[in-house]
């Protein structure tokens, strides 16, 4: 049998490769704009009407309108790795911005930071 390694996750990396994510990802922005406008009989999703300008990052407060949330705190945490969002937001978060989770967390480099935690 192959020997699997222990891999802990380095979640101040990864908030870090949240925050990008909402910076700089398109999927992610024009998922949040769909979510936000679709109230609106004129969103298609296609972005033509778009309220928000694809050209500029989401906000904290509007992606944690599509998460549900009642205010960005827990989207700041996360961002900032002061908490860990559930393995269901993780998932949720990677779907949105298209992309396999995988590359939304980023590991420890050592095999033995399961003795530190």
């Amino acid at each position: 049998m192959k020997k699997i390694e222990y891999r802990a996750v380095n979640w101040k990396d990864t908030g870090r490769n949240l925050q990008n994510l909402r910076l700089n990802n398109y999927n992610l922005r024009k998922y949040v704009c769909w979510q936000l406008s679709s109230g609106r009989n004129n969103c298609s999703g296609e972005c033509e009407t778009c309220r928000l300008d694809m050209d500029n990052h989401i906000s904290q407060s509007e992606l944690a309108r599509v998460f549900y949330l009642d205010n960005e705190s827990r989207i700041v945490n996360w961002e900032k790795g002061r908490a860990r969002p559930t393995i269901s937001d993780l998932l949720f978060y990677a779907e949105i911005c298209g992309i396999p989770l995988e590359q939304v967390l980023v590991f420890e480099n050592s095999a033995s930071t399961k003795e530190q935690n």
